[in-house]
């Protein structure tokens, strides 16, 4: 079955039809490695406001029932009036509809950090406190559904608040927002932990969660799920972002994802191997475009080049690298669908093997065994210093794990790297 068939199957088909979107981050700053001309910053500043509208176009064209939003609508708690009225002025072409929205605020947008807060339409419905509260949809004088969440009061929420959602009456379903997360959850700060064995406890038809950027379902029976965000913020956030359109057609669950972003961040690797001259640059760059040129959005895109060579680093060194980029990017016209390289990464794969070193009685081999036994908490520890340093730290953010292990790897072949070339000058 085609995506429109489907899609056109699942509407004529549901009882209860809604959006579930979270994490909207309007007004999100961006970070970039390099310079970026002012109108491609500018299309970035205003991408998460052009994605909200796209939720807001897809709630009218899907003629939903209601519209879930769970947590973190603005990436502060002192939210800016701008992001505030495009808000209110959103909700308002939902309410002429009769389409209800139902809020809840989560660790960036809680509710105490709002000073200067604006009224919404009365289609808008916000979970006010951390207590879990309630609210019924009805149709056609049916009840369709409870809806059950809370918001954050104040930045963290690090008690357990599965427990406190209780269903009340008998809508024909039961709805929940949460948002928090797994509690062995290690890439995100953990919010409002939860089990899975505590949602299924809790027999509700579907559960709505924010938080996570990611796009993930953690159950299918009942659906247990995060969105992720509308609109990647940096390189960590890669790939489609939007929302899912949710129906129930009397029997199961069918979710479709509706991307919203106005453009992605990718990662391409490309290999470098047979390149000799400066001038090759130009075809391998245009070449890793190529890879994504099927993607229907503007990308902002990293470029890892592979070699084992050794000739990359000289080139970087001497700013070649950095200049065929510049050249490569001014050829884009960012009045259609771009692509910008914003990062080039070198990776040089080392003419040695692990193996042979290990087994041999080289130094390295005992250098090779020492930096694979090194622990995450010990290069936390060593980095840590960069983390406080008064300036540095504003331009750095936590590594994930993947950072970590790119770290160690580099460093291993680096001090290898000196080694051996040293053992080779005094041969």
């Amino acid at each position: 079955m085609k995506k429109k068939e489907r899609m056109e199957h699942v509407i004529m088909g549901d009882s209860l039809r809604f959006i579930h979107s979270a994490d909207l981050h309007l007004d999100s700053l961006f970070k970039s490695k390099g310079h970026l001309p002012e109108r491609l910053l500018k299309q970035m500043r205003s991408s998460t406001f052009e994605a909200f509208d796209r939720l807001i176009d897809q709630a009218l064209y899907y003629d939903v029932d209601f519209v879930l939003i769970v947590g973190d609508l603005f990436n502060e708690s002192i939210r800016s009036l701008k992001a505030q009225v495009h808000l209110r002025d959103g909700f308002k072409k939902l309410c002429k509809k009769g389409i209800p929205v139902y809020v809840s605020h989560g660790n960036h947008d809680y509710v105490k950090g709002n000073r200067y807060p604006i009224d919404y339409p009365e289609n808008v419905h916000v979970f006010q406190t951390e207590e879990v509260e309630r609210f019924s949809y009805w149709k056609a004088g049916i009840h369709k559904a409870n809806l059950y969440g809370f918001s954050f009061e104040n930045r963290a929420v690090r008690e357990r608040k599965v427990q406190d959602y209780r269903k009340e009456e008998n809508p024909m379903f039961h709805i929940a927002l949460l948002h928090g997360s797994l509690e062995t959850n290690t890439d995100h700060d953990v919010y409002a932990p939860f089990k899975m064995e505590e949602l299924y406890e809790r027999n509700m038809d579907y559960w709505a969660l924010g938080h996570i950027h990611q796009r993930q379902t953690l159950s299918h029976i009942p659906p247990v799920v995060y969105p992720g965000n509308i609109q990647g913020r940096s390189r960590k956030e890669s790939g489609e972002k939007g929302c899912y359109l949710v129906g129930h057609n009397g029997e199961e669950w069918n979710l479709t994802f509706l991307p919203l972003q106005s453009f992605i961040y990718e990662e391409v690797t490309v290999s470098c191997e047979g390149v000799s001259s400066p001038k090759d640059l130009e075809s391998i760059f245009e070449n890793a475009k190529q890879q994504i040129s099927h993607t229907n959005s503007s990308v902002v895109l990293s470029v890892e080049l592979v070699s084992s060579s050794g000739i990359l680093n000289k080139w970087e060194s001497e700013g070649i690298l950095e200049e065929w980029v510049e050249i490569v990017n001014e050829g884009e016209n960012f009045e259609e669908e771009w692509i910008w390289i914003d990062r080039v990464m070198i990776s040089e794969q080392p003419v040695w093997d692990e193996e042979e070193l290990i087994r041999s009685q080289h130094f390295a081999g005992e250098l090779v065994k020492g930096a694979d036994e090194v622990t995450e908490e010990e290069i936390e520890e060593w980095i840590s210093p960069l983390f406080q340093h008064r300036k540095a730290s504003k331009y750095l953010s936590v590594l994930t794990k993947e950072e970590m292990k790119k770290v160690k790897e580099d460093a291993k072949r680096v001090a290898i790297e000196q080694l051996l070339m040293r053992e080779d000058n005094h041969s």
